[in-house]
């Protein structure tokens, strides 16, 4: 196996057919190519006339591209961190909060998870505000994938997202559940974790039927459900202080057909 050329990505802006238009066809008007160089694009989000695109091989170019004019889209800025973004959201005006995972510069390896605040008020001048890592390697959130699992909060500036660790020898105990952290304009704070699991080694061994419940947060009167595999919990947001819990698989049986969790 070889690369016959090195791979590149590239943004294309088309043009909607009017009504008289018999073919109903789209036409291209405007293209920004070249973008990461044998790298793959990991997310992409467009605002308005604003475009982020973000790819990856061993570090993470954020690119920032003006389409203010469909015909002559400019890239206006490319800010090279490591690790990657798999999803991208607005906080405010001139924030940009993601999240995905962190990796070595180097080899490309993944390390573990992260959230990224960016500064994008200035479009030829992106930059990271602030950064949190959790160092290990087999972390994740399903929000990296399934955008429904993402909630930001503006008035309260929550964010409240499902979040998974494995654990690794000695350094961290495995977790299962949803994870939630204070993210205003300057700061990004963990508040408070949300385990979906009576037993945190369950995640490693434990045992459970084939239904999975995505994962999902409902927010009410200053009250969050969260919802995740097999079980419901709900928080009071202030006081950080559980209302009730339910775990669907209480009256489960030996008889039940029966799956390693952790998948």
């Amino acid at each position: 196996w070889g690369r016959i050329t090195d791979s590149t990505s590239q943004v294309t802006i088309m043009k909607l057919p009017d009504a008289s238009d018999a073919a109903r066809e789209m036409e291209p008007v405007g293209v920004v190519d070249n973008l990461g160089v044998t790298e793959v694009i990991m997310s992409a989000r467009f605002f308005n006339d604003k475009a982020y695109i973000v790819t990856f091989e061993r570090t993470d170019p954020l690119y920032t591209l003006d389409l203010s004019d469909p015909e002559n889209p400019k890239l206006t800025d490319e800010l090279k961190i490591s690790g990657f973004s798999s999803y991208l959201h607005p906080v405010g005006d001139d924030r940009l909060l993601a999240i995905g995972r962190e990796a070595n510069e180097e080899t490309g390896r993944v390390t573990g998870f992260q959230i990224t605040l960016f500064d994008v008020a200035d479009l030829t001048n992106t930059r990271v505000v602030q950064r949190y890592t959790i160092e290990d390697q087999w972390s994740s959130s399903l929000a990296e994938r399934d955008h429904l699992a993402f909630r930001y909060l503006p008035l309260s500036k929550l964010l409240l997202i499902p979040l998974s660790i494995h654990g690794s020898g000695d350094k961290r105990e495995p977790f299962d559940g949803f994870s939630v952290y204070y993210v205003d304009d300057e700061t990004i704070e963990p508040r408070f974790s949300v385990s979906m699991v009576e037993e945190p080694n369950a995640i490693r061994y434990g045992c459970w039927y084939d239904a999975y419940m995505s994962a999902r947060t409902l927010v009410f009167k200053g009250d969050a459900t969260f919802i995740k595999g097999h079980s419901l919990v709900s928080y009071d947001l202030g006081s950080q202080e559980q209302r009730w819990y339910h775990n669907l698989d209480e009256d489960r049986t030996e008889k039940d057909r029966c799956y390693y969790y952790w998948r």
